[in-house]
């Protein structure tokens, strides 16, 4: 009896081991996708297309209820949302939502924007957030982006992930369409992080996707008035701390921002000085 109870507890325990092998050689991205979207998800999936992006370039991510597009995430509840809040004929809101695609970056709701830092991000990238909020808050009298040691009361929760495999360095999700900034920003710590001012770059650049900024060297959304199109920013690296790929360039640890022109003109275009 008690040959045979080993024998069943043995063939038990191999077919468990089995699934769990099956389970690890399969990439969580490909039971992503083998799930099907929602009809919200839909809904916004089509949107998105209509607006010019590339339906293989957007990548669902059931965890985050997001699609993913490079380094920033695009809510599956965009279109549901921007349907629910049209804004004010005439209005900023309104002329946000024209070039950001339907985001819904509100105006108003930029000038208290706080920020709390999550356990599992990097402490030596503190101090290279810190000056990132400081840059995006001196921008604007109607920004204003500052840190919080409440979690409740947090607009982005700024946090990590930890993947090899990965190009990004770090996502962004953007706004959701009901009016409020990006609720986090991430950044993979299994890619090297210095904390200097390229770091800093890089999260002025992921700050910039929670308030609503796309990539400036991309061929999706619109033009903000003012500024050059997108084959400039294609080829000049300093064009805009928004281009898809970050640069240092003229951003320091200091007082003095790193703005170029086009930055400074998408800012006051949209937020005002």
């Amino acid at each position: 009896m008690l040959t045979h109870k080993f024998k069943l507890s043995i063939f038990l325990a191999t077919i468990l081991l089995c699934t769990s092998c099956q389970n690890d050689g399969l990439d969580q991205d490909d039971l992503n996708q083998e799930r099907p979207l929602s009809k919200e998800a839909t809904a916004t999936l089509d949107y998105l297309i209509e607006k010019g992006f590339s339906k293989e370039d957007l990548k669902p991510n059931f965890e985050d209820e997001a699609f993913m597009h490079g380094d920033m995430m695009i809510p599956f509840t965009l279109k549901s949302n921007k349907d629910a809040n049209p804004p004010k004929e005439g209005s900023i809101q309104e002329k946000n939502r024209w070039f950001f695609g339907g985001v819904g970056v509100y105006y108003s709701n930029s000038r208290d924007v706080r920020y709390y830092v999550e356990n599992n991000y990097p402490r030596n990238l503190e101090y290279a957030l810190s000056w990132a909020a400081w840059h995006w808050s001196v921008s604007s009298r109607n920004i204003n982006i500052s840190r919080t040691y409440n979690r409740s009361s947090a607009d982005i929760l700024v946090g990590s992930w930890y993947n090899s495999n990965e190009g990004a360095w770090a996502r962004a999700l953007l706004p959701d369409g009901r009016g409020n900034v990006g609720a986090w920003m991430r950044v993979n710590t299994a890619k090297p992080h210095p904390g200097d001012e390229s770091t800093m770059a890089l999260l002025i650049h992921e700050l910039g996707h929670n308030l609503g900024y796309h990539h400036s060297d991309q061929t999706y959304g619109g033009h903000i008035p003012g500024t050059n199109g997108v084959a400039y920013h294609q080829s000049n690296n300093c064009g805009s701390v928004m281009k898809s790929s970050i640069y240092t360039c003229n951003w320091r640890f200091s007082s003095t921002p790193g703005w170029s022109r086009d930055d400074r003109t998408a800012i006051t275009w949209a937020y005002g000085n």
